[in-house]
């Protein structure tokens, strides 16, 4: 069983907000979001290995891009 695409692009979307915020409690707000939605995968079964392979994974950065302009992300 693979982490369902959407919620890999959810966790994508997060980190890339994070890096693109500014201010500590904006900051705070977009890592909050990052936990939640490592919690939701972890909550799937997926461990530490799986979510940093989402990472790690170059066909999904091309997926998740045309996603992001697909969606006005």
């Amino acid at each position: 069983m693979d982490i369902p695409e959407k919620l890999k692009f959810d966790y994508l979307l997060s980190l890339d907000k994070h890096l693109e915020t500014n201010g500590k409690k904006n900051k705070d707000i977009t890592l909050k979001k990052i936990f939640d939605i490592t919690k939701k995968i972890a909550d799937l079964g997926f461990v530490e290995n799986d979510i940093k392979s989402i990472v790690k994974d170059e066909g999904l950065y091309f997926r998740y891009e045309k996603w992001r302009k697909d969606n006005n992300l």
